[in-house]
C-alpha cells in the first residue's frame, strides 16, 4: 500500500472494522426478528385445535417462514390466509372439495405440484402440511402476479381467479362479490 499515508491506512482498517460490526449487528437483529415472527406464528397456530403436537407446530411455523420468504410474502399474511381458510386444521374439507390448511381444490393442487415438480399422490397430498403450504404460498404469488395488486390476489384465491376475472370484466368491484365462505369440516 504504498503512497497511502498510514492515517489513510488507519481509516480503513476502521471502516472495515466498523462495517463489519455493522454487518454483524445487523446480521443478528435480522435473526432475532426472524425468531420474534416464527415465534408468533407458533402462537398463532397454538391458539386452534389443530391436534398438532409441539413439534407439528414448529414445524409448520418453520415452513410458512421459508415459504413467505421464497415468495417474498409477510408470513404472518400465510398464517392469517391458514387462520382465515382452516384454522390450522390440517384435515379441513370444504363443500366445494377444498383440502387442507389452505384450502386447496385438487384440480389446482395437481396442476401447482406438476409446475413445481413435486409428487402428486392424488388428492390425499393436499392434508400433508408440508405440501400444502408450500402450494398454497406459490398459488397466491401466481395469482399476486396475474393481478398484479394484493387485494385481488387474496380476492382470487377466495372467490377463484376466473370467478374474479368475470366480475373484473362486467366492471364489477370484487368487494360485491358475495363472501364464500369456507365451510370446513374436519374429515
Amino acid at each position: 500500500m504504498k503512497g497511502i499515508s498510514a492515517e489513510s491506512r488507519y481509516m480503513m482498517k476502521l471502516d472495515k472494522q466498523t462495517f463489519r460490526d455493522l454487518y454483524l449487528k445487523a446480521r443478528f437483529d435480522a435473526i432475532r426478528q426472524e425468531r420474534r415472527i416464527r415465534n408468533r406464528i407458533h402462537e398463532v397456530i397454538r391458539k386452534y385445535n389443530s391436534g398438532l403436537d409441539r413439534k407439528g407446530m414448529r414445524s409448520i411455523s418453520n415452513r410458512i417462514f421459508s415459504e413467505s420468504r421464497k415468495y417474498g410474502h409477510d408470513p404472518l399474511l400465510l398464517t392469517a390466509l391458514i387462520v382465515t381458510e382452516s384454522s390450522f386444521n390440517q384435515k379441513a374439507k370444504s363443500h366445494k372439495g377444498a383440502l387442507g390448511l389452505m384450502q386447496i381444490r385438487p384440480a389446482t393442487g395437481s396442476a401447482l405440484a406438476t409446475e413445481a415438480q413435486m409428487a402428486w399422490k392424488g388428492n390425499f397430498t393436499l392434508f400433508n402440511p408440508d405440501t400444502n403450504i408450500a402450494l398454497g404460498a406459490m398459488y397466491l404469488d401466481k395469482l399476486q402476479k396475474r393481478f398484479q395488486d394484493l387485494d385481488l390476489a387474496l380476492e382470487a384465491y377466495n372467490h377463484g381467479p376466473s370467478r374474479l376475472s368475470r366480475y373484473l370484466r362486467q366492471g364489477k368491484n370484487p368487494k360485491s362479490i358475495p363472501a364464500r365462505s369456507s365451510g370446513c369440516m374436519a374429515s
